[in-house]
């Protein structure tokens, strides 16, 4: 019996010691899109804000649904030259700290390919750790292939 309680003494010891070494996750996603890029530009960033049409700027700020939360966002970063490239930033989550979406667009023969990053960060209590340690992965994905399924 002794031995079955040091067992579970280890198991619950590695397991609080994962759970708590949670800080963040990464996703990279590539795929290619038959649109020229400032089309594709547009689109992509409507994923953001609905009924935008337009390029990201610089230092913009809104409210948008993300993972059925409420949360702001704000354009980190968007560069023209030589590729197009743009960062997003949203918080407000219940159990994340911060999502930031990078994503970057080269012009290819047929279109454009787009090469996106995902960044996620967890909350600093145990909870939010503990949903980060099985659900993170999962999540960027679901956001990746949300983007994708757009074009």
């Amino acid at each position: 019996m002794i031995w079955y309680l040091r067992v579970f003494g280890i198991f619950l010891f590695v397991f609080v010691f994962a759970v708590l070494g949670q800080k963040e996750t990464r996703l990279e996603r590539h795929w290619e899109v038959k649109l020229k890029p400032d089309q594709t530009l547009k689109n992509l960033y409507e994923s953001f804000q609905p009924k935008s049409f337009r390029a990201p700027v610089v230092g913009e700020e809104w409210e948008s649904k993300s993972l059925g939360e409420t949360v702001k966002c704000k354009t980190i970063s968007v560069t023209n030259t030589p590729t197009i490239s743009f960062q997003i930033e949203s918080q407000g989550f219940k159990h994340y700290e911060v999502l930031k979406e990078t994503y970057q667009l080269d012009p290819t023969e047929n279109g454009v390919r787009i090469h996106g990053i995902l960044e996620i960060q967890t909350a600093p209590n145990f909870l939010s750790k503990l949903l980060f340690l099985f659900f993170s992965d999962a999540d960027l994905n679901h956001i990746a292939t949300l983007k994708e399924k757009r074009f």
